[in-house]
């Protein structure tokens, strides 16, 4: 008796435990990650990074994006996404505005679980089915602050700091205000210009940082928050010939190029890749019902030339199969012809009339295509 009992205590223990590890091959239905602009390198980081999280979950999952950049186009995808029958969870970026709060209340009543990756938002905010993952926008800023206040004070530097954001949202204005206010506490002597919108449009976002510096010829400093910060600054400088402290967002290929080549000082290596891969993986806990914090912290480090070469091993490891799931095409990554390419476009007689360049979009050829943009004949 006391070994039958013996044998139905393991047997119910086992059960439990495949239960816990298998779980998720219960759950019925398809998980989401809603996501704007996905031509963006940036964006399609956190697209690989979520289809990752699912197929190390074991759940079936799809991309529910759209090229365009407009927030109503957005809202209106998620709202479309949380109307599928088969919808058993969603991922939003840019989930944490105001105008999700409908989406989301909708999610709730429908049961479904929903995570938002990278736009932090206060608790309560949101229905309860919501939760985040995501560096605190309100922290990281003050010792990035600090520390290029430090890079001002020890070239000489005196005149203005220029801040511009991709658009506004949770994240990049608490971004822009709380490094705003940590460099007038430890700089200052530096004046704080008004924030300005950059856009995602690389062109574009070069004319808009180089106005600033025609503008205020004093800048010695400059943040953007945004993933094309580091192509916009470093395409401002060229533009105007003056050399400043800059910093962008996030740790894509070309703006590792940018910094180890000294065209910006720095990029904030925002957590995206883990954001995303972890908000994969508490979709599947939550439609388990396991219960998760409101929001889980990650950090933000700075990277500068002393560490850049850390993140290139990390993309390194990366991408073997980095886009497999956007799509089957082979990638070149850092081949022959793309090294020498890259060092062709630095020739003195092409980058007179080279603006920048950056690695295309998957849809255009991935690593083994470039946008190069060229300068405006001023004639």
């Amino acid at each position: 008796m006391l070994n039958l009992i013996k044998i139905m205590f393991v047997s119910l223990v086992v059960m439990s435990l495949a239960s816990l590890a298998f779980g998720h091959k219960g759950i019925k239905g398809t998980f989401y990650y809603v996501q704007n602009s996905a031509w963006h390198p940036v964006h399609q980081l956190t697209q690989q990074a979520f289809l990752e999280g699912c197929r190390q979950a074991g759940i079936k999952c799809k991309l529910a994006t759209t090229d365009e950049n407009a927030l109503d186009a957005l809202v209106a995808l998620a709202d479309q996404t949380i109307s599928r029958s088969d919808a058993a969870g969603v991922a939003m970026w840019a989930g944490g505005l105001p105008v999700f709060k409908k989406a989301i209340k909708k999610a709730n009543a429908k049961g479904i679980p929903i995570v938002l990756p990278h736009f932090p938002v206060a608790e309560g905010f949101f229905a309860d089915n919501a939760v985040q993952i995501a560096a605190d926008p309100t922290d990281w800023p003050i010792p990035l602050a600090q520390k290029m206040c430090d890079e001002v004070k020890r070239t000489g530097g005196k005149g203005s700091v220029a801040i511009t954001i991709n658009n506004h949202n949770v994240t990049e204005d608490a971004v822009a205000r709380v490094f705003a206010g940590a460099m007038k506490k430890y700089c200052p002597h530096l004046k704080i210009l008004e924030v300005q919108e950059e856009g995602p449009e690389p062109t574009k976002a070069i004319q808009v940082a180089t106005s600033i510096m025609l503008a205020n010829p004093d800048v010695v400093a400059a943040l953007s928050t945004t993933g094309g910060g580091p192509t916009t600054w470093a395409g401002a400088q060229k533009e105007t010939g003056r050399k400043i402290i800059a910093v962008g967002m996030d740790y894509t290929r070309v703006n590792l190029d940018l910094v180890k080549s000294g065209q910006v000082w720095g990029a904030v290596a925002q957590p995206l890749y883990t954001e995303c891969l972890g908000a994969a993986k508490l979709l599947m806990e939550m439609a388990n019902g396991a219960p998760q914090p409101y929001w889980t912290k990650l950090q933000a480090p700075l990277i500068t030339k002393a560490n850049v070469d850390d993140y290139y091993g990390m993309l390194d490891r990366l991408e073997p199969n980095y886009g497999d799931n956007l799509n089957k095409n082979p990638k070149l990554f850092y081949g022959k012809i793309r090294e020498a390419f890259l060092e062709w476009v630095k020739k003195p007689e092409l980058a007179k009339y080279i603006l920048t360049t950056e690695r295309a979009s998957f849809a255009h050829g991935g690593d083994g295509a470039f946008y190069v943009y060229l300068r405006k004949n001023k004639n």
